[in-house]
């Protein structure tokens, strides 16, 4: 028999039994589709995670005070004065609440003097302008903020007031709201309100520093720099390469990504089983016919890539449909709703991400929520759609093969 035969013989079996032939379908589509939009949704997390870290520029490094060693003028004059060191920003952090409609809102208060070179790669602003480095009541608020109530638009111009730690009330003249899109790995900018340094000195009566953002003149005096600061301060602070960040990004992305694709895989597992089981209620079902076939000339190879065919041709048909189904749900989540994702660098076993959630998680407010696009790749489709048939194939072959070892004199007697 040739290929068209047998395909032609697959098909028409497979029609003739249209609902236990479409409940596997259905069974490899739904495995597909899990697959393929759960990586999809991985990749989307990972690109824009990296993105955002990247976006503090490969040049930069952070300082953050470890074991009770508080980071002063002295830390940054020192760190100044340091070879290949092109600009140190200091930053302080502080809690506060707003309250619109009544409704409180946590926020954080962002001392810093440059918001685009140091915490933001590309300060994106809806409406407005930057404040002046200088003492002034001046903020630049993130955009949930702007827009903390349905109705209810802060401008620029409009006067902001804040409750702080201590139960003051703090009123700031808004001059700048930042676009929705603009994000960082180290705060919530949406829930942020940026002030002069000086300010938010005078405002929590700080004399020390939350984090320093340190930036050399070129990536490749990053290892030197970053090295150098850690000898001079040893265990005492925690030196922190937007490098490292990246590794770590890719790590916790990377694991969260087998995982899921190892739980999606459960359901390409229920498929092959249930493939399984149909076909070899198909073989004692047919027993005659193959008993037919073989008198009228099937090799017991013919008869073994029929069933091996009907097999492939689930696998086919439930791929494809899969992989339409899984490009229909990213367009719709891309166009309709991006996905929020919240995400925290929290790693217990990871020294660098537990003192980066220090200075962004410190209060409730701060924790991330990442708005990302799940990517769909030709490599995730491809793979896919090949594992859908290989699903397939294999669980079909034993019962293929059972089918196959039938001989004449059996199918009759059984019969």
């Amino acid at each position: 028999m040739n290929v068209y035969d047998i395909f032609w013989l697959a098909f028409k079996e497979l029609s003739s039994r249209k609902l236990v032939a479409s409940l596997a379908i259905i069974a490899v589509m739904i495995g597909v589709a899990s697959v393929t939009l759960l990586v999809s949704f991985t990749q989307g997390v990972s690109s824009t995670l990296i993105s955002d870290v990247e976006s503090l520029g490969p040049n930069t490094i952070l300082i953050l005070p470890f074991r009770g060693m508080p980071i002063t003028d002295v830390t940054v004059n020192t760190i100044e004065t340091l070879p290949d060191v092109e600009a140190v920003y200091p930053v302080i952090e502080g809690p506060a609440v707003f309250y619109a409609e009544g409704q409180p809102l946590d926020v954080t208060i962002i001392g810093i003097n440059n918001i685009s070179s140091a915490l933001i790669g590309n300060a994106q602003l809806v409406s407005g302008t930057l404040y002046p480095p200088v003492l002034s009541p001046y903020a630049v608020i993130g955009y949930q903020i702007a827009n903390p109530a349905p109705g209810v638009f802060i401008t620029p111009g409009t006067k902001i007031t804040l409750i702080l730690p201590n139960g003051q009330s703090v009123s700031l003249n808004v001059i700048g709201i930042l676009s929705s899109s603009v994000s960082s790995p180290l705060l919530n900018t949406e829930t942020s309100v940026f002030v002069p340094l000086q300010e938010a000195e005078v405002l929590f009566n700080r004399q020390d520093y939350s984090i320093l953002v340190v930036k050399t003149y070129t990536p490749q005096q990053v290892s030197y720099v970053s090295n150098l600061i850690q000898e001079i301060y040893g265990n005492d602070i925690s030196v922190i390469t937007v490098q490292s960040l990246v590794n770590t990004v890719s790590t916790i992305t990377n694991g969260l990504g087998m995982l899921l694709i190892i739980i999606a895989s459960i359901s390409l597992l229920v498929a092959a089983i249930g493939i399984a089981a149909i076909m070899m209620v198909k073989v004692s079902q047919r027993t005659k016919e193959i008993g037919i076939f073989k008198t009228l000339g099937m090799t017991t190879n013919d008869v073994l890539l029929v069933f091996l065919a009907e097999s492939m041709i689930i696998g086919i048909i439930g791929g494809v449909l899969g992989i339409v189904l899984s490009i229909v749900g990213i367009i719709v989540n891309n166009t309709v709703q991006p996905t929020r994702f919240l995400f925290n660098f929290n790693s217990s076993s990871s020294t660098t991400t537990t003192h980066v959630r220090g200075f962004n998680a410190a209060h409730s407010s701060a924790n991330n929520f990442f708005t990302f696009k799940a990517v769909l790749s030709p490599e995730a489709l491809l793979i896919s759609f090949i594992i859908a048939i290989l699903v397939s194939l294999i669980a079909g072959i034993y019962p293929a093969w059972r089918a196959s070892r039938l001989t004449v004199i059996e199918a009759i007697r059984r019969e």
